[in-house]
């Protein structure tokens, strides 16, 4: 069953609809000059003015309305834009589309090799992964590099890089040890960057 909350009700005057921080009666009477009301109106922005944003770290504001937050993000989607970008022309280059026919080899835990078939590429909620972000960052400001680190932080539901999915045509021999139907694999692990070319080629589009 799906809770409901209450509407607020006022420390002030006791009407519901709102908290004793935005009560109309309390501004009323200071306006017709009660002191009191006028103490606690300014007690009110005193406590606003004093209020330590637990994002930027600045005063005068909270983590909601803070406006470096709101510019980072700003910097934060463009990056994953160019990232994401970027990603889907490598793939298409090395041939990793939806369809694609692959070769996965594990020479470690078994002599033959899987065919496999990528049925998904996914990009939704993917940042750079670190091989991307250590070679492409150098490429933004130092502002923009700072504001993308900083809202990194905040922004915990995204995961670290594209990656396909693969299914075996075989029912096995995908995953760590060989015995998974399905897989993703993270492009960082694909050999799809130009400035990385020393890595054991595992995946390999066969068609």
């Amino acid at each position: 069953m799906v809770g409901h909350r209450s509407s607020p009700r006022c420390g002030y005057c006791g009407q519901r609809g709102h908290a004793k921080n935005h009560c109309p009666e309390i501004k009323r009477l200071a306006e017709q000059g009660s002191e009191n009301c006028k103490r606690i109106l300014q007690a009110q922005k005193d406590a606003v003015k004093n209020r330590k944003c637990s994002y930027c770290h600045q005063t005068g504001h909270n983590r909601r309305s803070c406006q470096v937050k709101v510019a980072d993000k700003v910097v934060f989607d463009k990056i994953i834009r160019d990232y994401h970008k970027e990603a889907e022309a490598l793939l298409k280059a090395k041939g990793f589309t939806i369809g694609s026919l692959v070769r996965y080899s594990n020479r470690g835990l078994k002599e033959v090799d899987t065919l496999a078939l990528v049925t998904e590429v996914s990009y939704n909620k993917r940042a750079p992964d670190w091989d991307w972000s250590n070679k492409r960052l150098e490429g933004y400001t130092e502002e923009e590099r700072r504001s993308y680190n900083r809202y990194c932080a905040e922004a915990k539901d995204y995961k670290e890089g594209v990656n396909i999915k693969l299914e075996s045509l075989t029912g096995t021999g995908l995953g760590y040890w060989g015995d998974s139907d399905k897989s993703f694999v993270d492009i960082d692990s694909l050999n799809i960057y130009e400035w990385i070319n020393h890595r054991r080629l595992a995946y390999e589009v066969v068609s």
